[in-house]
């Protein structure tokens, strides 16, 4: 994951992934650590003892051999049962994790707008949801254990029935075979061992059914490390950038296709389209996080190779920039990690932010609360730009910047861009009507209907 970015967890809601790299993960064990072995021990095992019965009495042999033939069919079927059933219960858990981190990170506002009673149903829902799949997992373990224990449980009884009426005499036919007690012994101590690995077989291939539904989220992931990017050297001027008849893919999901802009230096580009037409993906495909699969993309003329990434020239801001429970200094300086105190300010006040660092608002030691709290969505905004402007880059992507700001905050945020555009690059993917309207160009995406034809 490290390898190849961040892009690979979007899509879902950060409890739902969470839930998926700590428990799909550790779901694998249960195949490595039980199943595997597990399985192999349930042929070598019986079979050990097939061949040890087998030199005290054929009978007792072909009555073990018989019983087991009917256990691959039962198997074969409760597994593909289980399988189903894991996988449900896995998305199910997603589903609760993503539901409870979400209303748990908004819990104030769910609060201030009296929306505790239905946001607890909602969570109620999925918990519901996430027991109903784990009593039916529960429920085809234990029917399938009782099966294999009443399966197991007979054959042995044929087995002890043969040996006992064997050493009275009383068989009701000739065998072919004279069975002394310890033979017969032997057949009924080795007889359980027999069915042992295989009755726990049972259990563990409901291991294997839960890292096989597990592996199915995990497999993309893995498969897509052979995308995993390469940082380009640090660019030392505004870049040009073309796409050239570029398909995008995201995922295993494609989501543009035959698109071509070119994004001067020194200019305000805007991308603009309908919601899903592939802006942010474009935007991504620079960072390395969105798999180009055709056409070619060019900074400066020269091709951007597949995997290629120019995120240590680029500086992207999100339509809610990443703000973390700490300082302004701590915050700002995720973008200069060496910038001053006064290069701080310096940034703030060529954003027009100097009041955020002000002597009554705490200077430059002011708390930020998770996510930015304390702000205002323009402040915000303009913190962002701060951070990019110390990072020194020179390309800007930036994803719906005004998506939350009113008129007036987004006004104020766009003569900033057009300030700062003289100096790099900027691309900005929006559909506000006043963005488009401040734009050097803006470029149409192709509809999503076209990208999926």
């Amino acid at each position: 994951m490290i390898a190849c970015g961040a892009g690979q967890l979007l899509g879902e809601a950060p409890g739902a992934r969470v839930s998926q790299i700590v428990d799909r993960t550790a779901m694998l064990s249960g195949w490595a650590s039980r199943w595997s072995p597990g399985s192999r021990l349930a042929v070598l095992v019986p079979v050990s003892i097939l061949i040890a019965v087998a030199t005290q009495s054929w009978i007792a042999t072909l009555l073990l051999a018989v019983s087991v033939l009917t256990l691959p069919l039962f198997l074969w079927l409760t597994i593909g049962e289980t399988r189903a059933i894991a996988s449900a219960q896995q998305a199910s858990l997603d589903a609760l994790s993503g539901a409870f981190q979400t209303r748990t990170e908004h819990a104030g506002l769910i609060k201030a707008f009296r929306a505790i009673g239905r946001e607890t149903a909602v969570v109620r829902a999925a918990s519901e949801s996430l027991r109903d799949g784990t009593m039916r997992v529960l429920r085809i373990a234990f029917l399938s254990s009782a099966v294999l224990e009443f399966f197991s449980a007979i054959s042995i009884a044929l087995i002890a029935v043969y040996v006992g009426f064997k050493l009275l005499g009383l068989f009701p036919f000739e065998t072919g075979e004279v069975l002394t007690l310890q033979e017969g012994m032997m057949v009924l101590i080795l007889a359980p061992e027999f069915f042992a690995p295989i009755r726990r077989l049972s259990s563990l291939h409901h291991d294997r059914a839960a890292a096989v539904a597990a592996s199915t989220v995990l497999e993309g992931w893995l498969i897509a490390t052979g995308d995993a990017h390469e940082r380009l050297p640090v660019l030392g001027r505004p870049p040009r950038v073309a796409f050239d008849n570029v398909s995008i893919w995201f995922g295993s999901n494609r989501v543009v296709q035959g698109f071509s802009f070119e994004a001067p230096p020194g200019r305000l580009t805007v991308l603009s389209g309908r919601s899903g037409s592939g802006k942010t993906s474009a935007l991504l495909a620079l960072l390395g996080l969105a798999r180009v699969n055709g056409g070619v993309v060019t900074v400066d003329g020269v091709s951007l190779l597949a995997g290629a990434s120019l995120a240590d020239s680029v500086a992207y801001i999100r339509q809610s920039p990443w703000l973390f429970e700490g300082t302004l200094a701590e915050n700002l300086r995720v973008g200069g990690p060496k910038a001053s105190d006064q290069n701080l300010l310096d940034a703030l006040a060529r954003v027009g932010a100097s009041h955020l660092a002000s002597g009554e608002n705490g200077g430059l030691s002011r708390q930020i609360g998770r996510g930015g709290q304390g702000l205002s969505g323009g402040e915000r905004q303009r913190s962002a730009i701060a951070r990019a402007l110390l990072r020194g880059a020179k390309l800007w992507l930036l994803d719906e910047p005004t998506a939350h700001l009113d008129a007036t905050a987004e006004a104020e945020l766009l003569d900033l861009l057009r300030d700062q555009a003289g100096e790099r690059t900027l691309i900005v993917a929006s559909h506000s009507a006043a963005v488009m309207k401040a734009a050097d160009l803006v470029v149409r995406m192709p509809s999503r209907e076209m990208a999926t034809t």
